[in-house]
């Protein structure tokens, strides 16, 4: 009985391990994200206002090979993150982010004040 007992908890710890590390794996971010340093401070014509001096960084997870346009800049990334306020100085207007991967193209619209 000890044994049959023993036998079942192992089993159970187990499974429990592997659905575990198979759901942490599941939660990490898998896609091109954008992200700011600082909330927005308003809406307009549908799109973000973030003060003067906001950080914005564009993390890449799987280190894939992606070309963005900001504005007129553009660039070719294969690095895990970077900070696209370094690529371009950010000046009070308004920003159009295209982010093209292998399968995919987002279009991303914000703006400085």
């Amino acid at each position: 009985m000890i044994k049959l007992v023993s036998i079942l908890i192992s089993v159970v710890s187990f499974n429990f391990v592997v659905s575990f590390g198979t759901t942490k794996a599941e939660n990490q971010p898998q896609d091109v994200e954008i992200q700011f340093g600082d909330k927005a401070v308003a809406i307009e014509s549908g799109q973000p206002v973030f003060n003067k001096g906001t950080k914005i960084w564009l993390s890449n997870p799987k280190k894939e090979e992606i070309k963005i346009f900001l504005n007129e800049a553009e660039k070719e990334i294969r690095s895990k993150k970077v900070e696209l306020s370094e690529i371009t100085k950010l000046d009070e207007g308004t920003y159009t982010l295209v982010v093209n991967t292998k399968n995919d193209e987002k279009v991303f619209g914000f703006t400085i004040q």
